[in-house]
């Protein structure tokens, strides 16, 4: 195993440079140009990358999504800086259709070769190679429930015979084998390459288990029982000598994943407001001054970022009223005007948010921003309700494409909305954007047509 951990990454390493050095020479056939040293910067920065980011930590508890996720923002890096640089040297002066196919054949090329090098390291520890042969301590819920999950993952590479624990007898209980105690251990620890301890256990055996495999340089590992909390992910660090478990860090606490949503809401914001809305301003905006008196948007008072108070932007399908920040409305509300109704089922009414999402008040997908009337109604009524507000609220999310739409009508209606939320938030990813948006535009279209 140890040969393994060596020449793997190696081999890892010159595969992807490999890869890396194909597209730049084909880019250079297509366009007929010289390679240069600063193609070889580039390779090697590749390198560095994949070393950096242990791309090559391949399988272990890390799914298939991760592993293109990663990918994914090695390459992210890559480019980022390969176009910062270019501002400086200006070598480079290739056209964007032949930048696009780069970027595109060296994507695809990466994570391919990354996902088929996934499934055979699964494959491969499935059968017995690459295995880690682990010792249990703990015949507690840990240790049982770890057990259990060696068993039924054998792709993960680890395997065990049982746990020790601290009881005489040596017979099976709950049809997991009773390896022994200590002793039994001591006198068969080479046989094992880590060492996996419940924090259930007393302490003392803790650290006397810890202290006899530093001195035979065995890798020990905890298994925390964590307090019953609903959390995805949760982070080890140590702020000088005490350890501390970060338990509720989600996805876009961390500031390259905040980027590279802001970028792609700068993006699509920038697209959707040149090629849709600038027209629709007009056409939308004669239709709503013919039917009613009353500006052509509507401003109203939303809680968003940190439950600040910000200015909502939509077509106006309302006549002018004296309750419309009291009295919520559906798509049969007598205040609407006709073609208001138009845009309400069709959402289109909402097409102003992306100056919202442009000025940086609002994201794309992200929980609906609720008017303030109704948040102060509900805020102390559901548990965590504050949780939707630590992020941007959105255009369109995870709650819409699942069909809660409209007016709120009841208490599971809000807290239906809630919790599909803070989901969104414990599992969020760029390609969970695109396919809330792709969910969100197929709605639109079959709303506008059937209803």
């Amino acid at each position: 195993m140890r040969r393994f951990n060596i020449i793997f990454p190696v081999i890892f390493v010159l595969c992807e440079a490999i890869i890396i050095i194909f597209v730049s020479s084909l880019m250079h056939f297509l366009t007929f140009t010289e390679w240069s040293i600063y193609n070889t910067l580039i390779v090697l920065f590749w390198g560095v990358t994949v070393v950096y980011t242990k791309s090559y930590n391949i399988g272990k508890g890390v799914s298939y999504l991760n592993t293109a996720k990663l990918a994914l923002k090695s390459i992210f890096i890559l480019f980022s800086v390969v176009a910062i640089g270019n501002l400086f040297v200006n070598y480079y002066t290739f056209s964007i259709k032949s930048i696009f196919f780069a970027l595109s054949i060296f994507t695809s090329s990466t994570i391919i070769f990354r996902m088929l090098t996934h499934f055979i390291l699964d494959s491969y520890r499935s059968y017995g190679g690459n295995i880690t042969n682990v010792a249990i301590f703990g015949y507690d819920k840990m240790g049982k429930n770890f057990y259990r999950t060696l068993r039924q993952y054998p792709h993960l590479g680890y395997r065990s015979n049982g746990i020790f624990s601290f009881k005489t007898k040596k017979n099976k209980i709950n049809d997991i084998p009773n390896l022994g105690s200590l002793d039994a251990f001591y006198n068969n620890y080479n046989k094992f390459q880590e060492i996996f301890i419940s924090t259930k256990i007393p302490f003392t055996y803790q650290k006397e288990l810890i202290d006899f495999c530093d001195k035979k340089f065995i890798p020990v590992k905890l298994l925390p029982e964590l307090v019953n909390y609903e959390f995805k992910n949760f982070f080890i660090k140590k702020l000088y000598n005490i350890p501390i478990i970060d338990v509720n860090l989600l996805p876009l606490d961390l500031w390259y994943n905040q980027l590279l949503k802001r970028i792609f809401d700068i993006v699509f914001s920038i697209f959707v407001l040149t090629f849709f809305v600038s027209w629709m301003y007009i056409i939308f905006g004669f239709i709503i001054k013919f039917q009613s008196k009353g500006p052509i948007l509507f401003i109203q008072k939303r809680h968003g970022l940190g439950g600040k108070v910000f200015d909502c932007f939509k077509f106006r399908t309302m006549v002018i009223n004296s309750e419309e920040d009291t009295k919520f409305a559906d798509n049969n509300d007598n205040r609407l005007t006709k073609f208001g109704k138009f845009l309400r089922i069709s959402a289109l009414d909402e097409m102003p948010q992306f100056l919202n999402v442009l000025i940086g008040n609002m994201s794309v997908v992200g929980p609906r921003p609720h008017p303030v009337k109704l948040n102060e109604e509900f805020s102390d009524k559901i548990d965590k309700f504050s949780k939707r507000h630590q992020f941007k609220p959105g255009i369109t999310g995870l709650a819409q494409v699942q069909g809660f739409r409209g007016k709120i009508y009841t208490f599971h209606d809000m807290s239906a909305r809630v919790r599909l939320d803070r989901y969104y938030y414990k599992n969020w990813s760029i390609f969970y954007d695109f396919k809330i948006c792709f969910k969100t535009f197929f709605g639109i279209l079959l709303s506008s047509f059937y209803k």
